[in-house]
């Protein structure tokens, strides 16, 4: 029952129940439990019904509070915000609407008894701007009408709200602000972003809020103290997939002891909270000492100490939960080859010291390469990273993982108005806390052409291909996706205040 008054914001609750009793002048028997067996009988039917009716308010208010906290924070920028900007500020406003027709070969990311579909995507969408002489800060919503050709019981609607550009935003002498918003609801079993790669199997839908923020107060050149927090909701409306969140508050501090050597402490707490899995806390926190040997050139050596902590274990649960510590550490350098390319590389090594199990331990790297060349016309981005990971706040929450991947993305202008874009990766997921063993190997790729067609119309055709082989054989499948798109854009004219 906590977990589910805190999924459900308790204070409304007690607030509708509480408030209802004034109205009326006594206080609900089901609050108390008096009265008649048939008395108590109805008051119950009608808790159950208030209750339905505060966890279908308690959703609204989380569905539309993105939207009012990205418009609240715009609107910050654009009136309260103006005397923290030197120099003009200008808003700007564009809407566009997209058609896509994308065949999908393998909907359900199945390994047999594959399902094919037709899928219509018709997507209206805004931006709103605002823009100052050091920052650009976009509010982006997509509004989705999906509908299959023969799997109509999918039809759906999908949202997508993105607030970002919000850094190093001043708010008083020192002071500066970061936030970022993002907000998904989708069927797509494919679920890739910033912060999550994860498949489902099936395509009921899924909602997803990540919202983050942090306050700087710099006190030197390059010096400065942070406090921030992170937050992460997900709830699945398949109920074989449970819902989760996770809060995290951080801080930490840069300094630099003269113009080449510097140090970075940070230190993070995190609570998981969970459906059906165990709750977890985890404390992280990590040292980086930096030394530049150039403006172009300079190396790290970092440690990281990370503290996982569940709570009391279930005795039906279906896989391995103990208590561990992680110890890492890493060197790496980094050189801005020229103007256009930079490459960064890094190693080290991570040892897992579990409670009750054997120990685990492991290379961590990270290898990176990106730039533009053939005068700005073509852009190139390699990355490789290996080490371990905790896999949380998805579709399975697997737990600790031990990781290699590595992907490459390409882009070229081949004429003023046709462009392509071109992209790999690899990724193999060593899942240490699964039952029966588990381990992942993921690779694909993509390959578009982007036209121009007019200054307010353009088109894209785009193929995917997405394979899985795991040691569980029946997650293994094979998707292929091609997609059409026609856009058209309108850009509203600037206003300057």
């Amino acid at each position: 029952m906590p977990k589910i008054l805190n999924k459900y914001c308790p204070p409304t609750k007690l607030f509708f129940v509480f408030g209802k009793a004034a109205l009326s002048q006594s206080v609900p028997e089901y609050v108390f439990g008096h009265g008649s067996d048939n008395h108590i009988q109805n008051s119950q039917d009608r808790a159950a019904q208030d209750w339905r009716q505060v966890k279908k308010a308690c959703g609204m208010i989380r569905f539309f509070s993105p939207f009012i906290f990205s418009l609240a924070v715009l609107l910050y920028l654009a009136v309260v915000g103006s005397n923290a900007y030197a120099g003009p500020k200008r808003f700007q406003w564009s809407t566009r609407i997209s058609v896509s027709e994308t065949y999908d070969d393998n909907i359900n990311l199945e390994k047999d008894n594959k399902e094919d579909d037709w899928i219509t995507s018709i997507t209206p969408g805004l931006t709103l701007t605002v823009m100052t002489e050091e920052t650009e800060v976009n509010l982006d919503y997509d509004l989705s009408f999906v509908l299959y050709a023969r799997n109509k019981d999918n039809n759906t609607v999908r949202h997508s709200l993105t607030l970002s550009g919000l850094k190093g935003i001043p708010i008083a002498e020192h002071l500066t602000l970061d936030l970022d918003e993002s907000f998904q609801v989708s069927e797509d079993p494919i679920e890739i972003s910033d912060y999550v790669t994860s498949e489902r199997r099936s395509r009921e839908r899924y909602y997803r809020n990540t919202a983050g923020g942090r306050i700087n107060y710099h006190f030197g050149e390059g010096d400065f103290f942070y406090a921030g927090f992170h937050h992460i909701l997900l709830e699945n409306d398949d109920p074989s997939l449970e819902d989760s969140q996770h809060y995290r508050p951080m801080a930490g501090f840069t300094y630099w002891f003269d113009i080449r050597n510097g140090v970075s402490l940070d230190y993070s707490y995190t609570r998981g909270e969970f459906d059906v899995s165990e709750d977890f806390d985890q404390h992280r926190s990590s040292a980086t000492y930096t030394h530049r040997f150039s403006p172009r050139t300079q190396t790290n050596l970092s440690y990281s100490y990370d503290s996982f902590d569940y709570e009391e274990i279930r005795e039906d649960y279906v896989g391995i939960r103990e208590d561990y510590v992680v110890h890492s550490s890493s060197l790496g350098l980094s050189h801005q080859l020229t103007e256009q390319v930079s490459g960064s590389i890094s190693g080290g090594y991570y040892v897992q010291d579990r409670e009750q199990s054997d120990d685990t331990s492991g290379f961590i790297g990270n290898a990176s390469l990106d730039g533009t060349f053939r005068f700005e016309k073509g852009a190139f981005t390699l990355n490789g990273s290996s080490g371990y990971r905790q896999q949380f706040f998805e579709a399975e929450n697997l737990g600790f993982s031990k990781y290699y991947e590595a992907s490459a993305n390409f882009s070229y202008q081949l004429l003023e108005r046709l462009s392509t874009t071109l992209s790999g990766f690899y990724t193999r997921d060593d899942y240490k806390e699964a039952v029966p063993d588990r381990e992942d190997d993921t690779w694909g790729g993509s390959a578009a052409l982007n036209c121009l067609l007019f200054h307010w119309l353009s088109g894209s055709l785009s193929y995917q291909y997405r394979q899985m082989d795991s040691s569980i054989g029946a997650n293994d499948y094979i998707d292929n996706r091609v997609t059409l798109t026609l856009t058209a854009s309108y850009l509203g004219k600037p206003r300057f205040f």
